[in-house]
């Protein structure tokens, strides 16, 4: 049997008893942000595909076909998953800090969000802070790259002022090579004037 493609698929409940009871049961769960995959499921008699939320199916086992899917109720996966979704970690957090046009001065809009970013570090006690930088098309390629760097480590010294260890945190820069609104060279482009946090 294989799994195909899934965005999350909630762990097989292997089921144990007489001979018509199936050996493992899946059920396809939403992911935190409540998106739903889809998930195939194939063995020697054939295949089933789930892409509704909280769509289950058996898996007899050997050779034998999958049932036909349906469609658990939420008390039903509460109590096959209740205790696995309490221990499962959070999903990662995504920030971007903006900053000023070739400078690594952060914008007044986005000084909020190291707070924020702060925040969520200290609720999940974080021991992983990636810091990607970036910046826009204007001025040449090595200068990008060297002021996506700085614009990492600002956000970086602000973070260990505030006792976040400097182990905990990553950085990496692409000056302008990746960003979030293409442009021709040369072209002030303030989303792309940007460090990318993501805490998990």
């Amino acid at each position: 049997m294989r799994v195909a493609f899934g965005m999350l698929m909630g762990l097989c409940a292997l089921l144990a008893g007489c001979a018509t009871t199936p050996q493992a049961r899946f059920y396809l769960v939403p992911d935190p942000e409540g998106k739903v995959g889809e998930v195939t499921l194939t063995n020697k008699a054939g295949s089933v595909v789930l892409n509704k939320a909280n769509e289950t199916v058996d898996a007899p086992g050997g050779d034998q076909a999958f049932t036909d899917a349906r469609q658990a109720d939420t008390k039903e996966i509460e109590e096959t998953f209740g205790d696995a979704f309490m221990v499962m970690p959070l999903p990662p957090r995504g920030f971007n800090i903006y900053f000023d046009s070739g400078s690594a001065k952060i914008k007044p809009a986005s000084e909020g969000l190291v707070a924020e970013v702060l925040a969520e570090a200290r609720k999940r006690d974080s021991r992983d802070v990636s810091l990607n930088g970036h910046t826009d098309r204007v001025g040449d390629k090595a200068a990008n790259m060297e002021l996506s760097l700085r614009r990492a480590d600002t956000v970086k010294t602000l973070l260990m002022k505030a006792e976040v260890l400097e182990e905990y945190i990553q950085i990496e820069y692409y000056g302008e090579s990746k960003p979030i609104v293409p442009t021709k060279d040369n072209v002030d482009e303030p989303l792309n004037r940007r460090v990318e946090v993501v805490v998990r």
